[in-house]
């Protein structure tokens, strides 16, 4: 990757040189734009990046709709994916062809942010008269890439806004958006990795992130890893971390709980060394990784799976309706009796099933679960019963246990228990009866003791009434009926949210995160339809794109905020509650903003910013 160094003068003085050579003008321009179908096509095969990016979309668009500048995504070709913000801007943008499907590479537009970016690759600002057709000097843009963990371009993130509006501080932060959509790309991989933070400790710098696989291999890096490191795509996958920096043993290693960190030296190139301070960011590696050969044959003694499932210690609850319900599942776990789930999607129904199992005396023995209604219907019956070689087509010549086998001895969990097709319940309620199962194919029946967990969100006792569920074997499953309250209703949720985003901080590895008054609020009265599940997310999405450590509001995914803000307190209030608490802090403090900071949980600027708009004799 090229350095940033170069002056942006430079940089534009070569793009206009380019858009001559390439004989750029706005008739050609015009018509650079593909046809509905033509770009729903082109879309779809980037389907998977969009997703990715689409909160971070949505939370810039929340940010600029009434700033009259908008929020761009262009692939490496050019071509613009998405575009959101100012609804006027966006209509007003129409008429230069700032929308989707329209293509703005150098070699169509001229000198502009997004296609100068795609042939620099650095961030760079074009405002006003710098843009090389007339018709789009009315527009700001400032633009920043987005590269992929090997360092190869992506994409381009660009503001654009009218030129008399444009601010330099825009580049700085479209970069850092773009940086923040890098490093998330990186860590969320699927790929079973090391993700290591190096740290500068002169003020000004990126951290640089860089993944290893589970042999020590260098598998990715961010852009600040690939520029200290020296990384290119032919060495990802090829070189080993121990050969790019030393003493990187302790990092590498897995001891169980706590993170790892330490200070490192890391030469620039020119014969100075900066020192930085690494961690282990995140850790998904296998389970087995690092460990002594005396360590692996000790493991190799215990259950691989039981230090994945959650007990009764890990899930936290303070609310009465749900202790209710944690001291009737630890009662029941000590007994054999099937057990029935009941409670709305997110609220932890899994977590609890698996807590069971591991409070019985069941917990040495397999733990298997099957989701009835993500498992397609023709598939089910061999995902249940398994089947014997040959039984059809596609099946494994050595045939294969099912779920219930698989869990002999130790327990079954059928999560969206309602969703299991009618011939699929009756073959259910024959194992519980006989205590056997047949795979298909078969005909020796074979003895399976098993203990049965079911979840569902949904009343099945209506299913039963309306006939798609078996009356019969609801009774049979009926067993201990564990109801599990919505989130909505539990009195902790302020409680449980600052647990989870203290596991967050540990996820991001950006230092402490603190919530504040108008973010706690809306903890407090959104509806969260999604239950747990919901706020884990939302508050994940808030600790990325928050600031100073400080998780306000804006934060918050827009899809959440457009709902919210209707039946919430106005805005006034809600600013109101955090300039109290300010001013309460400061007056503490005797007006020291450092110390008010410190106890605030949040960063100097911060608390200059919010005094700033403060109105109110403080």
């Amino acid at each position: 990757m090229k350095s940033l160094l170069e002056p942006t003068s430079v940089l534009l003085k070569k793009s206009w040189e380019r858009s001559r050579m390439n004989g750029v003008n706005a008739l050609t321009a015009k018509d650079a734009i593909l046809e509905k179908s033509q770009f729903k096509q082109y879309r779809e095969q980037k389907e998977e990046f969009m997703r990715e990016i689409a909160p971070t979309m949505e939370h810039l668009a929340y940010w600029l709709k009434s700033s009259y500048s908008i929020v761009i995504i262009c692939d490496t070709s050019g071509y613009i994916l998405e575009s959101k913000g100012d609804p006027s801007f966006l209509k007003d943008t129409e008429k230069i062809q700032v929308h989707q499907g329209a293509c703005w590479s150098e070699q169509v537009r001229g000198t502009n942010s997004a296609g100068t970016v795609i042939v620099e690759k650095k961030p760079l600002a074009v405002v006003g008269t710098e843009h090389y057709l007339e018709a789009n000097h009315m527009l700001y843009c400032a633009a920043s890439p987005i590269f992929d963990p090997y360092g190869e371009l992506l994409a381009v993130l660009d503001f654009s806004g009218l030129s008399v509006k444009y601010h330099p501080s825009l580049l700085g932060m479209v970069d850092a958006m773009a940086r923040k959509i890098e490093d998330w790309l990186l860590i969320h991989r699927p790929d079973r990795q090391l993700v290591i933070s190096l740290s500068p400790q002169q003020p000004g710098k990126h951290r640089a992130l860089v993944a290893v696989n589970q042999d020590g291999v260098v598998t990715g890096g961010n852009r600040e890893a690939q520029m200290l490191l020296h990384l290119d795509k032919h060495l990802m996958g090829n070189i080993q971390l121990s050969d790019l920096l030393t003493d990187m043993d302790s990092l590498l290693q897995r001891p169980a709980g706590a993170l790892r960190s330490g200070t490192l030296l890391v030469g620039n190139g020119n014969g100075v060394d900066n020192r930085w301070q690494a961690s282990v960011l995140i850790d998904t590696r296998p389970p087995l990784t690092a460990l002594s050969a005396a360590s692996k044959e000790k493991q190799k003694q215990k259950r691989t799976d039981a230090s994945t499932l959650y007990s009764f210690e890990d899930i936290f609850g303070s609310d009465d309706s749900f202790l209710k319900a944690i001291r009737l599942a630890k009662r029941a776990a000590a007994t054999d009796y099937t057990i029935m789930l009941s409670g709305e999607s997110g609220t932890g129904k899994d977590l609890i099933s698996q807590a069971i199992h591991m409070a019985s005396p069941r917990a040495n023995k397999p733990f298997v679960a099957i989701n009835c209604g993500a498992v397609p219907k023709s598939l089910l019956e061999s995902e249940l019963f398994g089947y014997e070689a040959g039984a059809f087509t596609g099946a494994k010549q050595t045939g294969q246990a099912g779920k219930i086998e698989q869990a002999h001895g130790g327990t079954l969990f059928l999560d969206e228990i309602a969703e299991m097709p009618m011939e699929m319940q009756v073959a259910l309620l024959r194992v519980l009866q006989d205590l056997s199962v047949t795979r298909i194919g078969g005909t020796k029946p074979a003895h399976v003791d098993v203990r049965i967990i079911t979840a569902t969100h949904t009343d099945l006792w209506k299913k039963v009434q309306d006939g798609s569920f078996r009356a019969d074997l609801f009774y049979r499953l009926q067993g201990v009926h564990i109801i599990l309250p919505p989130l909505r209703e539990r009195a902790d949720r302020l409680q449980l949210a600052r647990l989870l985003l203290t596991g967050i901080e540990t996820e991001l590895n950006q230092g402490s995160l603190s919530l504040s008054a108008a973010a706690e609020l809306l903890i407090e009265n959104y509806t969260w339809p999604g239950n747990v599940r919901q706020l884990t997310a939302a508050l994940r999405e808030a600790a990325f794109l928050s600031e100073d450590g400080f998780v306000d509001t804006s934060c918050f995914p827009p899809y959440i905020l457009s709902t919210y803000t209707k039946t919430a307190a106005p805005t006034g209030e809600l600013e109101k509650l955090e300039n109290d608490a300010i001013v309460d802090v400061l007056h503490k403090t005797g007006g020291n903003i450092s110390e008010t900071a410190r106890l605030l949980g949040i960063g100097r600027s911060t608390v200059y910013r919010k005094m700033k708009k403060m109105t109110g004799p403080m």
